[in-house]
């Protein structure tokens, strides 16, 4: 191999500028150069098997704990290829324990790629913000897996069998995840209203005037909306960003323009949908940016400078 070569000119070299004298100084400069050599080598080797032949042997993988290969750059930040190994590890396991097969292995990394990336991009922003998961939340969290889960055993036997997964690293997970979703929660401007959904526009035009006039909105959507979901809760839709009130599938912008562009106590609509008249009251207000949580990420991504090695 041609590493091997290398590393044997390089001795030779080495030998020919020392003295040999016997000296525990001279052995000692000698192995620590040998050492230092042989990593080199190693490591040039296990770099084009990750890098240009894309391989994803065991003894690859293993090469990543002992090696600092970046499999990305994140704005300046490493994404380690050894975090995207770990993913691929879990991803492979659960595939063999499931016999469900990832036929396009390029697609496959650069999503693994893409989420590592993403989490990247998070913790900046929640840095950037001061966005924090508390200890209690987090306990709290991971407790109610444990709870479903059946107990803290049959988790970690679940993760352990089914995706080589260790508490630990699972637990890293949650926090991601949780990480992700203060980001929404706090930052994503969202609104907290009640409303009266029909499908009869004159119904609709009705029931808003009669909201406007100071009638109890609450006894207005118990009697008129058809939405049954909200009906008997007074029409409380509670806490909604920008996209998150769907109907058949699909968001409803016409509703996200009308209620995100009103003030606090306004009484709006009706308003025309595809699903059908919406009249809504908007009780509350919070967030700092104006976007669909989708939206602000997509544009983060695109906005960041990101350089990929692994593809």
């Amino acid at each position: 191999m041609k590493f091997l070569e290398i590393l044997k000119n390089l001795w030779l070299n080495l030998l020919n500028r020392l003295k040999p004298r016997k000296t525990f100084r001279w052995i000692f400069s000698a192995v620590f150069c040998t050492l230092i050599l042989i990593y080199i080598g190693f490591g040039i080797y296990f770099g084009i098997e990750i890098y240009g032949k894309k391989n994803d042997s065991p003894i690859i993988k293993t090469s990543t704990y002992f090696y600092p290969f970046p499999a990305a750059f994140v704005n300046g930040k490493v994404v380690w290829a050894s975090a995207y190994y770990q993913q691929l590890n879990y991803i492979q396991q659960f595939s063999s324990k499931t016999k469900q097969t990832f036929s396009d292995q390029t697609d496959l990394r650069k999503k693994i790629i893409d989420q590592l990336t993403e989490d990247q991009i998070l913790q900046f922003q929640a840095l950037r913000y001061n966005i924090k998961v508390s200890n209690k939340d987090f306990n709290d969290a991971y407790q109610q897996v444990i709870d479903q889960a059946g107990g803290r055993t049959e988790v970690k036997k679940v993760l352990n069998d089914l995706y080589g997964m260790s508490e630990r690293e699972f637990k890293t997970l949650v926090r991601q995840k949780l990480i992700k979703e203060a980001i929404r929660n706090n930052l994503m401007v969202q609104v907290q209203v009640a409303h009266v959904f029909t499908k009869d526009e004159n119904r609709a035009k009705d029931v808003a005037a009669r909201a406007q006039k100071g009638e109890d909105f609450a006894g207005l959507a118990k009697q008129f909306s058809e939405d049954t979901k909200s009906r008997d809760n007074n029409g409380e839709l509670g806490w909604l960003g920008k996209g998150q009130l769907v109907a058949d599938g699909s968001s409803l912008p016409e509703f996200d323009n009308a209620v995100f562009g009103a003030k606090v106590g306004d009484i709006v609509g009706p308003v025309k949908t595809s699903a059908g008249f919406e009249v809504v009251k908007v009780e509350a207000k919070k967030g700092v940016i104006n976007d669909s949580f989708d939206n602000w990420l997509a544009n983060l991504k695109k906005q960041t400078r990101t350089w990929r090695f692994i593809k």
